[in-house]
């Protein structure tokens, strides 16, 4: 059973106290051996009830029986008047807020949502609606703003969320509005009121009190999201984030790799303020809590296991279990006040969602490490789409281009590089046979060999890291281009030519294949150096088969990326080879060749 912790209890002075009382009870009972019992009193008296402490977790209400003197009929049990007036409706009612951009049905069980469905008329969605209500899991984890109690045995959590609220207003209804839940048994009040706009934000207010005594009961989004549903592999994909201060976590369910991977996110477990903001997200959409007092909110984290079906078409066939996070954000002083964001993670969405403490949601989008990189990348990418082509797929190849425009002075130079690095290996072959006796720990020897080979090198105009170092330079951008690519929602669904998805992987595998065939022709093409010719013919052929089962799953728009980048640096090896200096490289080695022969 998961534990639950109260973010304004001490868990060592629990179990201080726990030692405490039994070390009492060990007193008492060794007093009680050792002391010998005085005689009966001629009469026996009962002894007083002991008053009972207040428990800072909600608990059920102590049921006292009526004292009964001896010879006499018990009195009539009078029951005892409620807190407060009860207020509890007599059957289940909908009521459903329409925008353009959403269709929310709340249900008066719980004051909690039934079905959160984003519209495709929203500019965002161009295909079609999205429910993101988890069919499978809400029904067991929770629907989202249900509410989250710290009782172990979630009696209070229970009855707050299958209670049948009174709300404001029922049927369809259009924002801006208000809709109010009340719920009251005479001991336990709890309200809810909801506030829309024609924006993705809301407004949440809620509070619970118990035997006149506030609550800390938070509004949760328990059950990830509905669009992972439909395939299994997106269950994956769900993290958790916060921000404090200027500090952003994101946590996915396991931390580490596959071999030493871990439970980074535990279930029930209780973080402390300030927090900017609060959310759940998978790839493409996300649910943020944002309070207006960062400083007395507290953050639950939620994190389950479901039995999915493994083939969402058979359901009932094979299955697997599947992490599936949620969280719970509220206030530890109990009345709850926040907004919150559900919809796509759309990069001018979330930086206008702007939170009460002036802080928008821009840092949930995880470019990574190249994040410099990538933020500017795809402000270009936005551009040209907006501004040349009304396509995604060719605004990736336009700015594709543009990139290695760009780099084409350094690409030549590696190329240049590299043939002078092969016009000088037999100079380079004599220093290595001269030094060939000594070993690495001989360093005096070792160092006359780099000198004199860097002052061949120097000679000859050959730079040691130039051949090199421009290849380096372009792996930023192609790590940069797949985090931009990976967090891009407005690449969801968006077609180009047989690609029908370009955040899903090429469903003909064309893209992959043209990556290998131009990967292996380049190499084909491009001077050993001084590689060893066993080493290089292994190059030749397993780098661009590596290279291919790699491409072969990632979004087809990396693919996009990597397929026009190695036709283009094919196409500037082939020039380079073709060129005055290339020629007089080639016939160098030829000669060479033939002397050897």
């Amino acid at each position: 059973m998961t534990e639950y912790h109260n973010p304004q209890e001490d868990p060592g002075s629990q179990k201080r106290l726990m030692m405490a009382f039994f070390l009492i009870f060990l007193g008492v009972m060794a007093w009680q051996y050792l002391t010998p019992k005085p005689p009966p009193p001629p009469q026996k008296q009962e002894a007083p009830q002991p008053a009972q402490s207040q428990s800072s977790s909600p608990a059920a209400p102590a049921v006292t029986a009526p004292r009964v003197d001896k010879g006499k009929h018990p009195a009539a049990v009078v029951p005892s008047t409620p807190l407060v007036p009860v207020k509890k409706a007599e059957g289940e009612l909908e009521t459903v807020i329409e925008t353009k951009l959403y269709r929310i049905t709340f249900t008066n069980r719980g004051g909690q949502v039934k079905s959160w469905v984003l519209k495709k008329e929203g500019h965002y969605l161009p295909d079609a609606d999205v429910e993101l209500v988890n069919p499978i899991t809400a029904p067991v984890m929770g629907y989202p703003l249900s509410f989250f109690t710290y009782d172990k045995d979630k009696d209070l959590q229970k009855k707050l969320n299958e209670a049948l609220y009174v709300p404001s207003a029922t049927g369809p209804q259009k924002p801006p509005f208000s809709l109010s839940f009340e719920y009251s048994d005479g001991e336990t009040l709890a309200k809810k009121k909801f506030t829309f706009d024609e924006s993705y934000v809301i407004s949440v207010e809620t509070e619970v009190t118990s035997k006149g005594q506030k609550t800390q009961a938070y509004p949760e989004w328990p059950s990830g999201f509905g669009d992972d549903s439909k395939m299994l592999s997106s269950y994956a994909g769900e993290k958790l984030l916060w921000q404090q201060n200027k500090d952003i976590q994101r946590q996915a369910a396991q931390s580490g790799w596959f071999l030493t991977g871990k439970k980074s996110i535990s279930n029930g477990a209780t973080l402390n303020g300030p927090f900017q903001w609060a959310a759940t997200a998978d790839q493409y959409f996300t649910a943020a809590f944002m309070p207006y007092f960062p400083e007395d909110t507290a953050l639950v984290t939620l994190h389950n296991q479901v039995e999915i079906a493994k083939d969402p078409e058979k359901p009932n066939e094979d299955k697997m279990k599947v992490s599936v996070l949620g969280l719970a954000v509220g206030s530890v002083r109990g009345s709850t006040r926040e907004r919150l964001f559900v919809g796509p993670k759309s990069v001018d969405l979330l930086e206008s969602a702007t939170t009460p403490s002036s802080t928008d949601l821009r840092g949930i989008l995880d470019y990574g490490m190249f994040g410099f990189i990538s933020r500017p990348l795809f402000a270009c990418l936005t551009w040209t789409y907006d501004h040349i082509v009304r396509n995604w797929g060719w605004a990736i190849a336009i700015l594709t281009l543009v990139i290695n425009l760009l780099l084409l002075p350094l690409r030549i130079q590696s190329i240049k590089s590299a043939l002078k690095m092969q016009k000088i290996q037999p100079q380079i072959k004599v220093i290595n046979e001269k030094y060939k006796r000594y070993t690495f720990k001989d360093t005096q020897r070792m160092a006359e060999k780099q000198k004199e080979t860097q002052a061949l090198m120097k000679s000859e105009g050959v730079n040691q890291l130039g051949g090199c170092f421009p290849m380096l330079l372009q792996m930023p951008f192609l790590f940069a281009f797949y985090s931009m690519l990976s967090n891009a929602f407005e690449l969801r669904h968006a077609n180009w030519l047989w690609v029908h998805d370009l955040s899903a992987a090429d469903p003909w595998h064309v893209l992959p294949i043209i990556v290998v065939i131009t990967m292996f022709l380049t190499q084909q093409s491009t001077p050993a150096g001084g590689m060893d010719p066993a080493q290089a013919k292994m190059m030749k052929y397993m780098t661009p088969i590596m290279i291919g089962g790699m491409t072969w799953v990632l979004p087809a728009g990396l693919g996009v990326y990597w397929a026009i980048s190695n036709i283009i640096g094919y196409i500037q090896q082939t020039a380079v080879n073709r060129s005055a200096f290339g020629q007089q490289v080639r016939k160098t080695v030829e000669k060479r060749a033939k002397r050897k022969k």
